[in-house]
């Protein structure tokens, strides 16, 4: 990778703790503890949501300076698993991308221990060993909004 589309890298992660940074002193000068029960409720749900993104959060940052500090060592854009170089158009998609598309592929494999039903990234199609009609699912139709069946994304 030249220095070129390395410091182009380095300037998108340095933007993305940038963001980061901001998004989260803003949460904090947002916060509002007021109102009756029922807000300190809607409150406390809010927050606890608030931690496990904030969770997530740590674990996107730690990437970033994952990344960062592998541009810094000039490792930055080589695959982990068999050292070749991971496509531009990988990287732009997953910055912080370790592996190249066939060592992910090949790990998505192993964790989930079958091809069945998944697509291969790759190809763009299914694999042989995948039904040609495994993936699709006969269409429903419905008359009216009532016939929809709408299921909860939120947890009680």
């Amino acid at each position: 990778m030249n220095k070129l589309n390395q410091q182009k890298f380095m300037n998108l992660f340095n933007n993305m703790l940038q963001d980061q940074n901001q998004k989260s002193l803003n949460n904090v000068l947002h916060t509002n503890f007021g109102g009756d029960e029922v807000d300190h409720v809607n409150i406390q749900k809010e927050q606890d949501l608030s931690m496990r993104l904030d969770e997530r959060k740590i674990l996107f940052l730690r990437k970033v300076k994952e990344a960062k500090q592998k541009i810094l060592e000039g490792t930055y854009g080589v695959c982990e698993e068999c050292d070749s170089d991971i496509a531009q158009k990988r990287l732009l998609a997953r910055p912080m991308a370790k592996l190249c598309i066939n060592c992910q592929e090949e790990k998505e494999r192993n964790e989930f221990g079958t091809i069945q039903k998944r697509r291969d990234l790759t190809a763009k199609k299914l694999t042989d060993e995948a039904d040609a009609n495994t993936h699709i699912k006969a269409k429903k139709t419905y008359n009216s909004v009532k016939d929809i069946e709408f299921e909860s994304v939120v947890q009680a």
